[in-house]
């Protein structure tokens, strides 16, 4: 999810998130967003509270933006969100009818305008500051379905202090994967300690991968650990695809300094397909992993095998890896793997904790 600033560089994004300081920097940032559309003779929808309502329609008139006329001509309507919260949840869940029938029109009507038509909600920001996580995950997505079928454009807005001191750690990475971009500064963190996806094994599948660990990225999209890791699962997806021919799952795993992405199938290491000791060869498959990672190896499962790869935080430095170790036309690599051990008593596990079994190999 990349990171934009400034309402015309968000005009191609059709769900928009800021994780906001203050009150003034999200007026700012998605007031001109909404007035942008109003000048272009399109229509905005605010829905938010009654205080951020007044505080965008102020930043309207700012803009140049006729309120009174806007109001009457059908091409500003401002929602009460907090009202909509209250009629929308139920249980810790988001009632469907009661979305189809308290927004929906809302944004059919200001569809007849000629231009483009967006939306500012923090409906989502209200549910979740009220605890109903899964109500505004939820929401997240019905907003998304809604815009599948009717043009607009959404900005949600969230008070950074509220997500990044939550406990809901997946949740946020969620509501991430839910936006096309994020407007504005990042959050300071990933919130997620692990995740894991299962594929078919199709080569299709690859790309799927892909994009669910740049989900799952989203507060370094843009950086070079997203990319570095963009091209380490796609290297690790397939070869799982090409060499094993099974499903396959993509792991993730945050700590302090690194993360850890791992890729299993259901090949066990010595089986047709999951040869121990292949070569890493310069600028190809594991040859691009091992250029890049501060540490991989592989582990053995019950149900197959795991490569897998570390990455660095961007926060901290890399951690002293495999560069003093390589295969052949790779400074730092043994030129003979070690043998496959699953214990502490492996000299070559004492030298890269934390793994159960660790090589430069990848088990392809």
């Amino acid at each position: 999810m990349p990171v934009e600033s400034g309402s015309s560089a968000l005009r191609s994004h059709r769900h928009v998130v800021q994780f906001y300081d203050s009150d003034e920097e999200l007026t700012q940032s998605a007031g001109g967003y909404l007035a942008d559309a109003i000048a272009e003779g399109g229509a905005a929808v605010i829905a938010a509270t009654p205080a951020h309502c007044a505080d965008f329609e102020a930043r309207l008139a700012a803009r140049g933006v006729d309120v009174a006329a806007a109001r009457r001509a059908g091409t500003l309507v401002s929602l009460d969100a907090t009202g909509l919260a209250r009629r929308l949840a139920r249980a810790g869940r988001v009632d469907r009818a009661a979305f189809d029938t308290q927004i929906r029109p809302a944004i059919l009507a200001a569809g007849h305008a000629p231009g483009p038509v967006r939306v500012y909600g923090e409906i989502v920001a209200l549910l979740w500051a009220a605890g109903h996580v899964n109500a505004a995950l939820e929401l997240e997505g019905f907003w998304n379905e809604l815009g599948r079928e009717i043009p607009f454009s959404l900005y949600c807005g969230y008070p950074r202090q509220s997500v990044e001191s939550s406990q809901h750690h997946g949740a946020v990475s969620e509501v991430c994967r839910l936006h096309t971009t994020v407007a504005g500064r990042l959050l300071a963190r990933a919130h997620w300690g692990d995740a894991t996806r299962t594929f078919p094994g199709t080569r299709e599948d690859t790309r799927a991968a892909r994009g669910f660990v740049l989900g799952m990225l989203g507060p370094w999209r843009g950086e070079q650990l997203a990319a570095d890791a963009a091209l380490v699962v796609t290297e690790l997806a397939t070869n799982a695809v090409l060499h094993a021919g099974s499903a396959f799952s993509v792991s993730l795993a945050l700590s302090r300094n690194v993360i850890r992405i791992s890729v299993g199938d259901a090949i066990p290491l010595g089986q047709p397909g999951g040869d121990a000791w292949p070569h890493a060869e310069p600028g190809h498959g594991l040859g691009v992993v091992a250029a890049i990672a501060a540490r991989w190896g592989f582990e053995r499962l019950d149900s197959g095998k795991a490569v897998w790869a570390e990455l660095a935080l961007p926060s901290w430095p890399c951690r002293a890896g495999p560069a003093e170790l390589t295969l052949p036309g790779w400074p730092g690599y043994p030129s003979r793997a070690p043998d496959l051990v699953s214990g502490p008593a492996s000299a070559w596990a004492a030298r890269t904790p934390p793994a159960s079994v660790s090589s430069p190999a990848s088990g392809y």
